[in-house]
Formats: structure tokens, C-alpha cells, sequence
């Protein structure tokens, strides 16, 4: 197998014309072919999941790496694909799935990720089941962290030269390490913008509870919608109650609960509530949700301050267990 592959670069420049002027073309990507894909993935016999687009399969390279292997189905447009492979293949951060390459055989167009071995944030927080509550630990820290490090990766692709748009921010495309490190993935629905660009689309795409409403109304898509969204997962994270349950959009049901004087703290998850030392910390991340969901967008933060913000919770958080960032205790 062959990297920087003539395949990928030729299918790219003749399909990714609408982004591609706006990128660094030296991607470095592997070409497969069909045959290779089948062989990688065993003959498509292990499934990890499904969607709209196609499916998702694990495989082994050949020095025997794990690695998720995205088929498209076959009427997949070339342009769409070429899109998302051109936007994953920007980023290089630790926190964003590493893109490996991608056949672009006629109906058998796939791509070839890093595998991430634990889940995904959505799993660890609404389907563990692992103690009488009917959900897994999971202590403040840790959380923390997970917020930190996908604000930080989030930051980094709205700062790029040509900015990275991902437009569908959830604890589903959250993946987690053995170290319950994340890794920001799917990015199929990603926008790159040349500098001060918006991107307007006649489709509404992402996931309900945590679409922004002003590119519901508007149709488009800036880097504050990334923020929005993730004041969502702000909310999952300290709350451990899913975005939409029934009826019940969380974003709403804290938007309501702020208006009418409510004490937020009535809808933390008791298992980091209970501990009465970490609620200042709650409350901390709870007012920056508030402000990542202001229905303004001008008065959103930027991913950057999120970031930085979160960090400070964390410093905090850490000073008042004497401990230091690292997990360490402090000598005395």
C-alpha cells in the first residue's frame, strides 16, 4: 500500500473544489483499494455501528493497528465525501480522531480512522450500569478533564488559518481512550470557512438538543454554533441527564430553571453533588453553559475562553482538594 497515494489526490482535486482552494493540499493520506478495505476489515464482519451515511466496521492494518473503516453507501455523492475527507484531513491534534486515508473506488468509498477503544461520552454518562443507580462512577475530575481537552481541540480548529467548523457537537462524537481521554470525531457534517466567513446552508444538519436555534432560523453555521452545542454537553456533563429524554429538551429545563430563580444545583447529579465541596465548582461550569446558550451569539464565548475557563475551574477545583492539576498532593 502506497502513501500520499495519486488515487486520493487525483479524487480529491477533481471532487473537493468547493473547499479545497480554502486547505493546505498536502494532505498525507493512504490510498486503499476495495480489496485492501475487505482484507483490513476481515470481510466486514465486525460492526460497530450504523447511520444514515453507511457503516462503520473495525479493522487491523497490516502492522496490526486497530482502526474504524467508514463505508459510505453506494449513491453517496463523490463531493460529499471528498468534503469530509479534505476538512478530517486539517486537524492534527491529539484530541480529533486521526484520519489514516480512504478508498475512493467507485462504490466502495471508505474511510480509514483511528480506533478509539472505550466508547463514547454519551455511553459513560446515560448507559453504564455498574451500581445501584444504574450508572457507572464517574468523580468530577474526570470530568473536568473530558470537558477541558474537547474545548481545547474545538479551540484549536476554530483558530486554524481556514477555520473548522464541526456542526455536530455531542457526547456521541466524543470518543474515549482507555484513559478516558477524549477524541473529538464525525466530521461529516464539518464546514471549513475562509477567515471571517459564515457558511450558509438551505439544510438544517445536526443532532435536536443541540442545534443552535439561530442557524435553525438563519441557516447559518459560525463557530458559535460549535459553542452552543457544547454548552449542551456542559450541561450532560454536570447534570448526567441526556439533551432530549422524551419531551424534555435539558437546554430548555435549565433555561427555564435560571428565569424563574430556581437553584440550578436541583439538577446536578447527585453522585458529584452529594460532596458539598464541589458544588462552587458546578455552579462555575453551570454559568458557563448559561453563557455558551445565550440565544445571542455575540454574547457567547469563544471556544478559547471555554477553554480557558474550564481549565481555571479545574485549577481551582484541584487547590481546594490540595491537590495540584496533575492529581499529585501538594507538599506541604
Amino acid at each position: 500500500m502506497d502513501y500520499q497515494g495519486g488515487n486520493v489526490r487525483d479524487f480529491l482535486h477533481a471532487n473537493g473544489h468547493v473547499v479545497l482552494e480554502r486547505v493546505d493540499n498536502n494532505y498525507n493520506l493512504r490510498s486503499f483499494t476495495q480489496e485492501e478495505i475487505e482484507d483490513i476489515t476481515s470481510g466486514y464482519s465486525t460492526v460497530l455501528g450504523e447511520g444514515g451515511f453507511g457503516t462503520v466496521y473495525k479493522g487491523k492494518l497490516d502492522d496490526l493497528h486497530p482502526v474504524e473503516v467508514k463505508r459510505y453507501k453506494n449513491g453517496t455523492k463523490k463531493e460529499e465525501f471528498a468534503k469530509e475527507v479534505i476538512v478530517h484531513s486539517q486537524i492534527n491534534h491529539k484530541n480529533a480522531v486521526r484520519l489514516f486515508g480512504c478508498c475512493t473506488e467507485v462504490n466502495a468509498l471508505t474511510i480509514v480512522m483511528e480506533f478509539v477503544c472505550n466508547g463514547n461520552l454519551y455511553n459513560i454518562l446515560h448507559r453504564s450500569s455498574s451500581n445501584a443507580n444504574g450508572t457507572a462512577p464517574f468523580p468530577l475530575d474526570k470530568r473536568l478533564d473530558i470537558a477541558i481537552e474537547s474545548a481545547e481541540v474545538l479551540s484549536c480548529m476554530h483558530s486554524m488559518y481556514s477555520p473548522v467548523l464541526h456542526g455536530d457537537i455531542k457526547p456521541a462524537n466524543i470518543l474515549l481512550d482507555e484513559n478516558l481521554r477524549p477524541k473529538i470525531s464525525d466530521f461529516g457534517i464539518a464546514r471549513l470557512l475562509a477567515a471571517d466567513e459564515t457558511q450558509h446552508t438551505r439544510y438544517v444538519i445536526g443532532c435536536i438538543g443541540y442545534i443552535d436555534p439561530l442557524f435553525c432560523q438563519s441557516g447559518i453555521l459560525t463557530p458559535k454554533s460549535d459553542v452552543y452545542s457544547f454548552g449542551v454537553v456542559l450541561l450532560e456533563i454536570i447534570t448526567r441527564k441526556k439533551a432530549v429524554d422524551g419531551k424534555i429538551i435539558l437546554a430548555q429545563s435549565f433555561a427555564e430553571a435560571l428565569r424563574k430563580g430556581k437553584k440550578v444545583r436541583q439538577m446536578f447529579d447527585q453522585e458529584i453533588a452529594d460532596d458539598k465541596k464541589n458544588m462552587k465548582f458546578l455552579e462555575d461550569v453551570a454559568k458557563l453553559a448559561a453563557e455558551c446558550l445565550q440565544m445571542e451569539d455575540k454574547m457567547r464565548p469563544e471556544m478559547v475562553e471555554v477553554a480557558d475557563r474550564l481549565r481555571t475551574i479545574k485549577k481551582a477545583y484541584h487547590q481546594r482538594k490540595g491537590r495540584n492539576p496533575t492529581g499529585n498532593k501538594e507538599s506541604v
